[in-house]
């Protein structure tokens, strides 16, 4: 991979905001007139979504499995609005109804499967998020949380500005399978809170079609969720799905206006942050030509090494690296 390939996979991507308009205001309204707090400084202009396919949440699945049948089809470059219910649809209800789950019941489910025409195995697959709309309430820690103007209600005297994430997107693996609540090498429920509007997430795709599912949305969590949730909440969120030129890791990159981070997942953490620390060592290499030792120093000095989640079966790590070390 040159620099050029590299570059051009910030074309028309989210941290461009190219289908967005600026805007003053920091809300937005939902379906029905709901306000929607966003995670970026943009703001869909009034009408903007209209005539852009919906793909509904009644669509979903709890396993990204090799073989799976797709919920929808898009084609590349197309701009479509996903609803994602949140991790458990049906039992935590917004009168503050919390039922543990049986069987039978769906926890984490993701919206889709969502094949991309013309995406085949080893193609490079960029999902654009555009903008992430969320209701006006969502739950964390056993107790329900109003979302206003922006903001979740904390208590009297305390309003935590929302920054809503997917918690969980990912391509279906090759082989085998892997449940909606845990990450793998394929993505999945990484719970990284930079998943946020503003952000392209970038998968190698393992089987024709990529076969995307995104869920679990929240309205704001911290790094390593230490909780275990986030506010959990449901969503409409705008993306667009690239193919790139080439393929930028076997893992999945973040690439945002201000930094790239790599992300890596395993049971044990350790193994994680070296994985996340690796790839971008590896990723450093291949878009600026530097040799491996050149580009192991710079990631040393410039880079940060954060933590997704510490809760679910396997943990999440990733590296963030300033953009400005690749050109951009």
């Amino acid at each position: 991979m040159d620099r050029k390939s590299f570059l051009g996979s910030f074309a028309l991507g989210a941290a461009t905001a190219a289908a967005l308009s600026p805007a003053e205001s920091s809300s937005n309204q939902l379906a029905g007139g709901k306000t929607a707090a966003l995670g970026s400084g943009l703001v869909i202009p009034e009408g903007a979504t209209l005539g852009v396919r919906r793909l509904g949440s009644d669509k979903n699945f709890t396993v990204f499995r090799a073989g799976i049948e797709p919920a929808y089809r898009v084609s590349p470059g197309e701009v479509v609005l996903v609803e994602t219910q949140h991790g458990l649809p049906g039992l935590v209800t917004r009168d503050g109804t919390f039922r543990k789950a049986g069987p039978g019941d769906k926890v984490n489910p993701m919206t889709g499967p969502i094949r991309v025409e013309g995406i085949e195995p080893g193609d490079a697959l960029a999902i654009d998020l555009l903008e992430i709309r969320v209701g006006d309430w969502g739950y964390a820690g056993g107790r329900i949380f109003e979302l206003r103007d922006g903001y979740a209600i904390f208590d009297e005297s305390l309003r935590l500005p929302l920054s809503p994430m997917l918690g969980g997107i990912g391509v279906v693996p090759a082989e085998g399978e892997m449940d909606t609540k845990t990450p793998k090498e394929t993505g999945g429920n990484m719970d990284c809170k930079e998943v946020r509007a503003g952000s392209t997430v970038v998968f190698t795709a393992q089987v024709d079609g990529g076969l995307v599912g995104m869920g679990d949305a929240h309205a704001l969590q911290g790094d390593g969720e230490v909780r275990g949730q986030g506010i959990e909440c449901d969503t409409e969120t705008l993306v667009r799905f690239r193919k790139l030129p080439r393929p930028l890791s076997r893992r999945p990159v973040i690439l945002r206006r201000e930094f790239v981070a790599t992300v890596g997942a395993d049971e044990d953490m350790n193994a994680a942050a070296w994985q996340a620390t690796d790839d971008m060592i590896e990723l450093v290499v291949k878009a600026t030509g530097r040799d491996k030792e050149t580009a192991y120093a710079l990631v040393n000095l410039v880079g940060d090494l954060r933590i997704n989640q510490i809760v679910d079966p396997a943990k999440g790590a990733r590296m963030e690296v300033p953009a400005w070390v690749f050109g951009i």
